[in-house]
Formats: C-alpha cells, structure tokens, sequence
C-alpha cells in the first residue's frame, strides 16, 4: 500500500494547512522557556522549508526545491525571531500570528504562481512578483532589526547583512525569467549585497536607533532592487529611477533629523 504525502489535499489545502500549522507554531512561543529560544526558531524555520516543500511539491525541481524555498523560510525565521522581542502577552502575540497565517498562505500562492510561470506563461505573474518584493522588503527589516539589536562589532554587522540581502535578492532576480542561475543573476544578487553590507558597515558608527537603522538598509534594498529588476526587464526609464531614487532620499533625511547627533 502506497502512503500518500498529500493526504487526499489538493495545493491549495495543503497551502493552508501549511500556513495554520506555522501560525500555531509561532503562538506556542508564548510557552516555550527562554533558554530554548535559539533552538524553537531554528526549528519552525526548518518546519516551515519542509512545509513549503510539501505545499508546493508538484513540478519542483532540484533547484526550485532550493531558490524558491527562500523567502518563505527567510520569511518564518523573520517572524520568529521578531516576535520574541514582542511583550509576551497573547493581545500583542495573537493578531501577530494572525497575520502571519494570512501573509504566508498569501506568499506560498504567489510561490506557486512563479513555480507554474516558469512552465508555461499565466495571468498572475505580475501581482505575484509585487507579493513577492513587497514580502522580501518586510523579510529584510524584520531580520536587520533582529541583527541590530545584538549589538555586534560592525565587522559581523557587515557580514551578517551580506548573509541576509544574497539570497533575498538572489531570489526576486532569479524569479524574473526563472531559467536557472545564470551568471548575470549571481552577479546582480553579489554585488547587491555588498552594496547592502558596505552599508551595513557605515550604519555601525552611525548614532542611530535599530529601527531606523533596518528602515534605512531595507529602504536602500527597495532602492537598488527595484532599479536593478527594471533594468533587467527592459522596462527602466529615468521617472522610473527617480521614483526609486526619490523614496531612497525622503527615508535618508528622516534618519538624519531622526539621529541624536549628541547621544
């Protein structure tokens, strides 16, 4: 007898009950001890890869098992590792994890949206890669607000932004023609992310809250991103550069008038 993996769901069901697991997943935080904390987040982040894979199993291939997998794992670590600085009190914790079993059913359908695009041309395609580069924004403050809080020497600063922005971005660049990783996506995704890490580095000795600091890196990943994936689409003109440029220069000034020059 046969055992099957799908449990008589379809994809859609399995990308529920995928994202309700999780969501109580992350509830169950408010009972775990602190000691545990590290190991509760590593796990639900490994929980949610295989879940990912679960949902989206038909027509993955060895690749897409790994790139596309990135950001709803990215996503799961994000979540978990901010809501342990949240208070521990189910009226903040619970429309939190609430959220979060909406966005990332909503995440795993755009996921699979780019999993069929990449076989054949469909109508979704476009609002999925908005879902998408939205989410890797969200992704990207959430992790660089937790890295910020422990207050590491800049040189890991650097480094850990480094590890952050590359597959993040390797991500939103491969889902443009998904034919695998060619050497333009390595390079775009690579030096992105040294650009986002030399930035990492200079918000080290900048007198600035964690907040804003993850505001400012993630504004410049928007800023770069954005500009980069027009480029690559053939579709870049100078009001679209401004436009990025534009919102880059607004969120610059708000961190310097909000910097406390004298500590």
């Amino acid at each position: 007898m046969k055992f099957d993996l799908n449990f008589g769901l379809d994809k859609r069901r399995k990308i529920i009950a995928a994202s309700g697991i999780l969501s109580l997943g992350l509830l169950s935080t408010q009972l775990v001890p602190f000691y545990l904390t590290y190991k509760f987040i590593y796990g639900l982040t490994f929980l949610a890869y295989l879940l990912s894979l679960w949902a989206l199993w038909e027509g993955v291939s060895k690749l897409k098992a790994v790139v596309l997998m990135i950001l709803p794992t990215f996503f799961a670590l994000a979540v978990a590792s901010y809501y342990f600085l949240l208070p521990v009190r189910w009226l903040t914790r619970l429309p939190v994890a609430a959220v979060f079993a909406v966005t990332f059913y909503t995440l795993l359908l755009s996921q699979n949206v780019f999993n069929v695009a990449s076989i054949r041309t469909i109508p979704l395609y476009r609002a999925a890669s908005t879902t998408v580069f939205i989410l890797t924004l969200l992704t990207s403050y959430l992790l660089f607000n937790v890295m910020f809080s422990f207050n590491m020497f800049f040189v890991w600063n650097g480094v850990w932004v480094f590890l952050i922005s590359f597959p993040l971005i390797l991500h939103v660049v491969w889902s443009i023609d998904m034919e695998g990783l060619s050497s333009l996506v390595l390079v775009y995704s690579l030096l992105l992310s040294l650009v986002l890490a030399e930035a990492g580095l200079a918000l080290s000795f900048w007198p600035i809250s964690h907040t804003m600091a993850s505001l400012v890196l993630s504004t410049l990943l928007f800023v770069t991103l954005g500009i980069s994936t027009h480029a690559l689409r053939d579709r870049l003109g100078r009001g679209v550069a401004w436009e990025y440029a534009g919102w880059g220069i607004v969120v610059f000034l708000i961190a310097v008038v909000a910097t406390s020059w004298t500590g």
